[in-house]
């Protein structure tokens, strides 16, 4: 559902400039990067794509990974960098500490994350209505809670297998989730004998998330479902608020995976190819502009 821009575009400072990396173009996409955040220095990695150029403003993606992984996994598990480098994407994806990121609003993560953002606003000529988030897991979690703490900042986002609503958050979202899911609770409609234990076990299941993120964003009640292969249901929310969406696949029998990765880990359950999840994201980002 594409949104038409009625104002002229926001451009960041970095048009103009000439860009610290020019192209990153190879098989990860994206190349290792630093950045000094809160006396601590903090590491990234930055896709650009070859069409770069410094007076054509280009989107942005934040693209986070999952606990216990890192940048590099995320950059290769994802294909985001080299997906996104096709289209003129800039796909920034940063490493946590120790793995992790914290789920707060605010604090070291968030200062980092905004930080980040600004150096490369500063550094390269974005579209500011087209920056985006996406993330897997606890990635997907903090990529949700950061565009809802900045809407300000962020045009839509893209969940895998995390699809948490912070409150009252309204911002186009489309997530993917398996009903096989080892790690985070599917809830309602979840294979049987799938049991989630730990500190993960109480979250609310994807029904529920996905009716609040409708919610949220003033869609109609009830959704759409339609299938796609033997192993997708496609929700769709209609009657959203006039440049918002809600959408979700639900993946019969998968794991807690990217779908369509080349990367199968079998700890985390099956992975389904019949939908590819970096595909539709940036089918999504490209379908849904910022209003700010």
């Amino acid at each position: 559902m594409p949104t038409t821009a009625t104002t002229a575009t926001r451009t960041s400072e970095g048009c103009g400039k000439a860009p610290p990396v020019r192209s990153t173009t190879g098989i990860t996409g994206d190349v290792a990067l630093g950045f000094d955040s809160g006396g601590l220095h903090r590491s990234y990695r930055l896709g650009v794509p070859a069409s770069y150029r410094a007076d054509q403003p280009a989107p942005l993606v934040l693209n986070l990974h999952g606990s216990g992984s890192n940048a590099l996994e995320q950059s290769i598990y994802s294909r985001l960098p080299v997906a996104g480098e096709r289209r003129g994407y800039l796909v920034v994806t940063p490493d946590a500490i120790d793995a992790n990121w914290d789920l707060q609003g605010h604090g070291r993560d968030d200062q980092f994350l905004m930080g980040l953002l600004d150096h490369l606003e500063g550094s390269y000529c974005i579209d500011l209505d087209r920056v985006y988030a996406a993330g897997i897991s606890l990635g997907a979690w903090k990529s949700a809670i950061t565009a809802c703490t900045h809407p300000d900042r962020f045009a839509a986002i893209a969940l895998v297998a995390v699809e948490v609503a912070p409150p009252n958050c309204a911002i186009p979202v489309v997530a993917f989730h398996g009903t096989a899911d080892p790690v985070v609770p599917y809830g309602v409609g979840a294979d049987p004998g799938v049991v989630v234990t730990g500190s993960n076990a109480g979250l609310t299941g994807a029904a529920v998330n996905m009716a609040n993120w409708a919610r949220y964003s003033g869609c109609a009640p009830g959704k759409r479902v339609v299938p796609i292969g033997g192993d997708v249901q496609h929700w769709i929310y209609d009657g959203c608020r006039s440049g918002l969406g809600v959408e979700f696949y639900s993946i019969e029998h998968g794991g807690h995976t990217w779908p369509g990765s080349p990367i199968d880990v079998a700890r985390l359950g099956p992975t389904t190819h019949t939908i590819d999840a970096t595909k539709i994201a940036l089918d999504w980002f490209d379908a849904h502009r910022g209003t700010h």
